[in-house]
């Protein structure tokens, strides 16, 4: 019987635990959004249609002339939905070789050669994260973020399919710091483009 009463401890424990990081997230992971005008918008793969339809809204308010898609998987599907909601083919240029949010960054950094300012889009849960990664590995180009927004209040988060992402993107946080150095609360250089 004391096996069953630890089993239950831990199990409210960690239901306490996800609880408590799922209300805290949109104050500890979202960033807030300075989407431009920058010299381009960096579309992170995964997630594409509300992630390309972020950056189509801002390709179409003039917050850059040119548009990366980064990311295996969807940066094809992500750069047809872009060129279907008005940006221009030659303005779309993509990567589509990597596999994870520091890969999207290393990758990426060639292809913006000549870039001072980025705005990178990704899901709000996402961006400190993505944010940390790309400062790392283009220190010379300031990057903003436009986030994908969530749709319901903080509140009821734990009852959309987002929660699972939320929750294992505080362990991917911690991952990053310990296993690459990467910090996600680490202040940007610059100013906002």
């Amino acid at each position: 019987m004391i096996w069953a009463e630890r089993a239950t401890t831990a199990l409210v424990a960690a239901a306490a635990c996800a609880a408590g990081a799922l209300s805290a997230a949109g104050y500890v992971l979202q960033t807030p959004d300075a989407p431009g005008p920058a010299d381009v918008i960096v579309v992170l793969g995964g997630f594409g249609p509300p992630r390309a339809e972020r950056a189509a809204r801002l390709f179409a308010d003039g917050g850059a002339q040119r548009i990366l898609v980064a990311g295996a998987g969807d940066c094809e599907a992500i750069r047809e939905m872009l060129i279907a909601r008005g940006a221009p083919p030659g303005a779309v240029e993509t990567e589509c070789a990597s596999r994870s949010t520091l890969g999207n960054a290393k990758q990426a950094a060639p292809l913006l050669a000549g870039a001072r300012s980025a705005i990178l889009v990704t899901h709000w849960y996402h961006q400190r994260r993505a944010l940390a990664c790309f400062r790392a590995t283009a220190p010379s180009i300031v990057f903003a973020g436009a986030s994908v927004r969530r749709e319901l209040p903080r509140w009821r988060l734990g009852w959309t399919g987002e929660p699972g992402a939320v929750l294992a993107e505080y362990a991917k946080i911690a991952w990053y710091a310990l296993r690459y150095g990467i910090v996600a609360w680490s202040a940007p250089r610059g100013g906002a483009p």
